[in-house]
Order: structure tokens, then sequence, then C-alpha cells
């Protein structure tokens, strides 16, 4: 097992020397191994940011790792679930973590559950829309590590805080004028599962069933092996080809119910996959199934 997962972020870093990272340089792969993490905990540079509930932290967390709770990433405003901070939030909560542009962040959070498993990569697209290039995900969450018996600490870790500025990447999210403005001219990745993308059944926080016009269906539980470790490459380069073809230039939106597990499908894309125009819509089918005039398809 430990040579398997070893051979896996080994193969992860060696895709950077292909594809490398748009507009940025990449020091880390966008995915990172048990193995890997405990290696490099020593590493000034690296933050773990461990995105579970502080009771669960408290429990038992990756040795120096800092608690940021999932929650304060993507809030609740108004009647949308899981919005991106206002900027001055962003950049304060960012700075409070003890993370500056040049540190190495591995979000790591639980994958007990579908919604948790995908908490992680919407901190990542949180935290690299605020300009931070050397973001990634800890494969199989904190999960792997407990069952691979690393060593868990119960002390807290705090970092000193620093003034952070952000650089807003603007192209990695749409809202829902960019959406109107763009139906039939970028290709719409549904992620959710096909008797919500069809309209059969809906979410209660969703006014409408249905989804927005023109959109493909691709899972984001197709990303996942059942033990929440993600696919390998080939297997994630074939899901996503067979929706959206291998024209790395391609215009992609993904989204969700809520923004939330759309984040996974646009991380992979874009980090992974060596896709250059990715976004996710944050508001989702939430936002756009509440307005009366957006149109809707089942």
């Amino acid at each position: 097992m430990k040579t398997a997962s070893l051979w896996k972020s080994v193969s992860f870093a060696l895709l950077l020397l292909v594809f490398g990272t748009p507009g940025e340089a990449r020091e880390i792969a966008p995915i990172v191994s048990v193995d890997w993490l405990e290696a490099n905990l020593q590493d000034p540079r690296l933050v773990v940011l461990d995105v579970r509930k502080v009771e669960q932290y408290q429990a038992g967390h990756i040795p120096n790792a800092v608690s940021s709770f999932y929650r304060a990433w993507a809030f609740r405003k108004g009647e949308l679930y899981s919005e991106i901070p206002e900027l001055d939030d962003l950049e304060e909560m960012i700075g409070e973590a003890g993370i500056g542009v040049e540190s190495i962040v591995v979000v790591a959070g639980s994958v007990s559950t579908p919604v948790e498993s995908y908490q992680s990569a919407r901190v990542a697209c949180t935290l690299q829309y605020a300009g931070i290039p050397n973001v990634a995900l800890l494969d199989g969450g904190i999960d792997a590590w407990i069952r691979q018996k690393k060593t868990l600490s119960t002390e807290p870790r705090v970092l000193a805080a620093k003034p952070f500025k952000a650089k807003l990447r603007r192209d990695f999210t749409a809202d829902r004028e960019y959406m109107k403005s763009h139906l039939g001219k970028v290709l719409l990745l549904d992620v959710r599962e096909p008797d919500i993308f069809t309209g059969k059944r809906k979410l209660d926080c969703i006014p409408r069933a249905g989804h927005i016009p023109g959109a493909l269906n691709m899972p984001t539980s197709c990303a996942f092996n059942p033990d929440g470790t993600f696919k390998t490459r080939d297997q994630l380069a074939a899901i996503a080809e067979a929706a959206i073809g291998k024209d790395l230039s391609r215009q992609v939106v993904t989204y969700c119910d809520v923004g939330q597990s759309c984040a996974t499908w646009a991380f992979l894309l874009r980090e992974l996959l060596g896709y250059r125009n990715i976004r996710l819509y944050d508001g989702s089918t939430q936002e756009w199934m509440a307005d009366p005039t957006a149109p809707v398809e089942k």
C-alpha cells in the first residue's frame, strides 16, 4: 500500500512537468499522498489546512495542521448557501491562517460522507481564486491518514498572522450574469447525480427541478474511489474527455446545487488534467432556479 501510494504521488508530480499550471508555476502536485505529506511536514512553507469542524480537529489532527472550518470559506449569503467570502474577509481569513502567496498549502478534510469529500476542493479553489498558486488536496483526506495509522496530534497550532493582499483570479469563477451572457457559448458541466440532473428529484433548497439548458452531466462522485481517494489520472482524463473532448482551451463552467461539489471537477480539470479555461459557478442551481426568467431543461 505504501509503495502504491508513493508511486501515485510521484506520478502526479511528473504530470506537472507536462501540463504545468495556467498563469503560475506550481511547486507541488495538485494531489498529494499521505506519505508525501508525512515526509514534508517540517517544510517551513507548508501549511496544512484542516477544514473539518473544530471539535473534529480537537479530537485528533495531522501534526502541525491549522484548523480552519470549511464553512468560513464558502459562507451563507442571503438565500445562497456557499458563496465566496467578501474580499476583505477573505484576505483577513487567509492572513490569520498564516498563509501567504509563497505558502505551500495542503487542504485536508474528511471524506466520510459525499458532502464532506467535496469541501476540500472548494476551499482549494477559493485559495486559488485569491491568488495562491501552490494549493493541493490530500488524497483520501484525513481518513486516509488515519487508515494508514499515521501520527495524530491534539496540540492546536496557530501560525503567526501575516498581511495578505489578494490577486483575484476572476477568470476562475462565474456569476449569474456571466452564465446568462454565455449561455450556449461555453460548455456547462452539471456535476450532480443523474436523477437530479434530469429533474426526477431535487433538493429542498433548490426552487425548481432540472438543469441549465445545454449542460452535460458529469457527476462529481465519478471522480472518487470507494475509499474516498481519487481515481487515477488516466481514469479521470477518460471521464473528462468523454464530456469535454481533448481541446484543453475549451471554455467550461462547472455547477451543482449550491456551489460545493462543482469545485472538485473544476480543480481536477484545471490543475491535474491541464484544461486552461475552467470556471465554477458558486451560486449554481440554487441561484439560477430562483430566477423565474432563467430557462431550465429536464
